[in-house]
């Protein structure tokens, strides 16, 4: 148990009592009265290595901060590494939590006066949303306060507007603050200004009457006809095809009845083959005609997915009642159009979801990866393993985590309603039941071995209440950790205790429990074909675990390394899923160790597919999705570079969002990758550098892909670590998830590009996105915002060219507004008259929401 010893050490010396008792009373007058100002001074003083900050602490309570008996505990998502201040240490705890104390050259900060602490932390911070909120106190008993100048939260409420979500944090107003890099390296980002947004739109107008569907058909033909769509109409419907012909009758206002012949005013819904270039198609395609002559619509589709697919076009067609006369044939480009989802970071409600199946359906998405363990969570009801709900989806301050895992991400002392949480067993069916209604396949992820702090904590207090009540076989059961492991290692966020022991036999207990439960839960709603594994960032644990050591020793399973010890926890995983006939979905990290990937041939499953996520293009990592397809794995491109939508729209410090791979991912992008050739996506470097197709083939090991039909289909995924809000999910999610939806769907002409990567017809691809945009700004927004979804605003661009505003949008057709006044008064901005002004801020509106402002001088 010297693990367990060893824990309790820490906690007693991070919770030592100091000299001076803090009362309850004064605690909280702390809390209410403390200001916090968090100040990052300089990104570039060591390169990439370290950045400056500051934290200022002004007492504007009637009672003074003592010389001892507090600390402030706080999310800080880089590692801290000293303070310039003799009266304060910091110390890691794990995660990002840190806690800062002051020592006994610590002088009691009076009312009134003010402390700055400066500090030195690894890397840099170049986004306001980098800095976590709901930093609180902690005295000698273990009572806190939240320090309510850090607080998310207005009046109990998170703003929407940007900037006003984190009032502490000071503004990245330089080039210092705002680059990552120094000294020999360049960082080539700046904020956008209105300019720069005006120029990167210049190539884009508003259509004078856009047409079309999104994603764009095979072959889409629009006539001049038109059908009036009223309440005489009816929908009939195949054996077979009720749901879809129920779908899209229910959307219209109409009665969906089953088939019968000689009847007018109607929308047929039925079978029928489905051919593109004179190949057969036997899986979600379908033809629509809509006839203004015959005031006939007929939907023939290969299943009732197409058919529903054929809803959905037919839907967007719709305008004032009226229907375009229309032919449409159609049928997907990949089988798989994925959306993953991090409900664990922050909770992702089963609102929340269910109104997210709606908008993926719209657009043709298939697949809900739902992401539903981490780190700082565990957010799915095991009712054999009731800790993992009652201990891993809360968070609060309890350093034992017994009770609840650590706050990490700026829960605070409590927690938050957007961190804690997790889906009951009738929650998780409801989802599965929409989504099985809207063709969505959802697909449960549950993290292992690596991030799986909240999972081991959970455990461990199953452990601990179960020993207690003297019953150790049921204790062990389930448990996932050796209380005798000394391993020290450090994951990329920072936790030291999150990766599952692989040599433990009750560690495959817990993973047999968990995928058995889940296969209950979709059975006999959408019987559950894939499990996915996770398999990511795993750190350096295990080397010093005597059940490891012990277990290398025996030599039973022809191991006999470390090294091998992943490989080994990846084939037991698919020999268990396996046994309950499912396929096994991992992400491209977990199906390999120092990019040799594991033998196909050892996974039990008939099926194994690796999420292909990690292309910064420099690194020399971007083959492994051809490294994965060549060796027989299906593969799934999740690129970060195009398709992490917990990206920032742009290179600005107000915009949400981490931004490690690319430095900002815009709609424009993610609509631009091109799948037929991952390398010829190549833009930049990190740094914003020129890369090109050749550069990353030189430092490729893998330079082709000789297995395409592995290639199973496209993936967006939704990180939540800076995502607290409905509002915020929404902004990130969309449009974003739109433009990944048309390069699932739809293969582009304009794809088409010569052997270094370049496009035999750029034009080509500007007029595509013109389209879509305007599109997207005519049909697909309204509807959004008609729906409620919060979906991203772009800041629009604009110049002052002979004393007259222009001003555009990444999104042609919508509404700009502008002001004269510094934003006392705005007005709508028409381009055919355009005003007569010497400076002006603009924004995007829709509905009652705002973009960020944008000055223009």
């Amino acid at each position: 148990m010297l693990k367990r010893v060893l824990l309790a050490t820490a906690i007693s010396s991070v919770l030592a009592t100091p000299s001076y008792a803090v009362s309850s009373q004064v605690l909280s007058q702390l809390g209410n009265g403390l200001g916090l100002k968090y100040t990052v001074l300089d990104n570039q003083q060591d390169e990439w290595r370290s950045f400056k900050g500051e934290i200022t602490l002004t007492n504007d309570s009637a009672t003074a901060l003592p010389a001892s008996g507090w600390a402030i505990y706080f999310s800080h998502i880089r590692m801290l590494q000293a303070l310039d201040n003799p009266g304060l240490k910091v110390t890691h705890v794990n995660g990002d939590i840190f806690k800062l104390e002051p020592t006994a050259e610590f002088n009691a900060l009076q009312p009134g006066q003010t402390l700055n602490i400066g500090f030195q932390s690894e890397f840099w911070q170049v986004a306001k949303t980098d800095i976590m909120p709901n930093w609180y106190l902690v005295s000698e008993s273990g009572e806190t306060a939240l320090i309510a100048s850090t607080s998310n939260t207005i009046n109990g409420e998170v703003p929407t507007k940007p900037g006003e979500e984190l009032p502490f944090v000071a503004d990245f107003d330089s080039e210092l603050t705002w680059k990552r890099y120094g000294g020999g390296l360049t960082d080539f980002y700046d904020p956008f200004t209105a300019a720069d947004r005006y120029a990167n739109n210049s190539d884009l107008h508003k259509l004078a009457d856009a047409k079309g569907v999104i994603p764009t058909p095979a072959a889409i033909t629009l006539g001049e006809g038109k059908v009036a769509i009223d309440a005489s109409w009816v929908v009939v419907f195949d054996n077979g095809y009720q749901s879809p012909a129920e779908f899209l009758a229910n959307q219209l206002g109409l009665t969906a009845v089953p088939w019968s012949p000689n009847q007018s005013k109607v929308i047929h819904v039925g079978w029928g083959q489905v051919s593109i270039d004179g190949a057969p198609k036997w899986e979600e395609a379908y033809n629509l005609s809509v006839s203004s002559a015959e005031e006939k619509i007929n939907i023939d589709a290969v299943d009732a997915a197409g058919a529903l697919y054929a809803a959905q076009s037919l839907l967007q067609l719709v305008e004032n009642n009226l229907i375009p006369e229309a032919q449409i044939v159609d049928a997907p480009r990949f089988a798989y159009r994925g959306l993953s989802i991090d409900a664990a970071r922050n909770f992702r409600s089963k609102d929340s979801i269910l109104e997210l199946l709606d908008q993926m359906a719209a657009v043709k998405l298939n697949k809900l990866h739902l992401r539903l363990s981490d780190d700082e969570a565990w957010r799915i009801e095991i009712p054999a393993l009731p800790e993992l709900a009652e201990v891993g989806s809360q968070r609060c301050h309890d350093l034992s985590e017994t009770n609840c895992v650590l706050p990490f991400l700026g829960a605070g002392p409590n927690g938050t309603a957007e961190s804690n949480g997790f889906y009951t067993e009738a929650d998780y069916k409801e989802i599965l039941a929409a989504a099985n209604a809207l063709n969505i396949e959802v697909i449960p992820e549950v993290d292992m071995p690596g991030h799986a702090h909240a999972a081991i904590k959970a455990m461990e207090a199953r452990y601990e209440k179960l020993a207690a009540q003297g019953d150790l076989a049921k204790a062990n059961e389930y448990l996932l950790s050796d209380p005798n492991d000394t391993t020290e290692y450090l994951s990329v966020q920072m936790f030291t205790d999150n990766a599952m022991n692989v040599c433990m036999e009750s560690t495959y207990n817990f993973v047999d429990t968990v995928v058995g439960s889940l296969v209950a839960l979709h059975q006999d709603i959408q019987p559950l074909k894939t499990f996915h594994f996770g398999g990511d960032e795993i750190a350096g644990a295990w080397t010093d675990s005597p059940i490891c050591q012990a277990f290398l020793a025996n030599n039973n399973q022809g191991i006999s390394t470390v090294d091998e010890l992943s490989q080994y926890f990846v084939e037991r995983i698919s020999v268990i899923t396996a046994n309950h006939n499912l396929d096994l979905g991992g992400w491209e990290d977990g199906l390999m160790h120092n990019n040799v990937v594991y033998p196909r041939g050892e996974m039990a499953n008939a099926n194994v597919s690796g999420n292909a996520w990690q292309n910064i293009w420099e690194w020399g990592v971007a083959d492994r999705a051809y490294n994965l397809a060549n060796n027989g794995y299906g593969v799934i491109y999740n690129q970060a570079t195009h398709f992490y939508f917990d990206h920032p729209y742009e290179p600005d410090p107000e915009e949400r969002g981490y931004y490690w791979a690319p430095r900002f991912t815009d709609t424009r992008k993610s609509f631009g990758f091109m799948p037929d050739d991952l390398y010829a996506n190549a833009d930049f470097t990190r740094a914003g550098a020129p890369i090109t197709k050749q550069d990353v083939l030189d430092a490729a090991g893998v330079k082709t892909l000789e297995r395409p039909e592995n290639v199973l289909g496209l993936q967006g995924s939704v990180w939540t670590e800076t995502i607290r809000t409905e509002a915020q999910f929404e902004g990130m999610t969309f449009p974003r998830a739109i433009a990944l939806a048309e390069r699932a769907w739809h293969t582009a002409a304009w794809e088409a590009h010569d052997a270094d990567g370049k496009l035999v017809d750029e034009a080509a691809r500007t007029e595509g996105y013109n389209l879509f945009a305007n599109l997207v700004a005519k049909n697909i927004m309204p509807s959004l915002e008609a729906n409620g979804i919060a979906f991203n605003l772009p800041v629009p661009g604009g110049i002052i060219e002979g004393g007259v505003l222009k001003a555009n949008s990444a999104f042609p057709g919508l509404t700009i507004e502008y002001s004269v006044d510094n934003g006392q008064s705005w007005q709508a901005y028409d381009a055919a008259q355009a005003p007569s002004v010497s400076n002006a801020l603009i924004r995007t509106v829709s509905g009652d929401r705002t973009s960020r402002v944008a000055e223009v001088k």
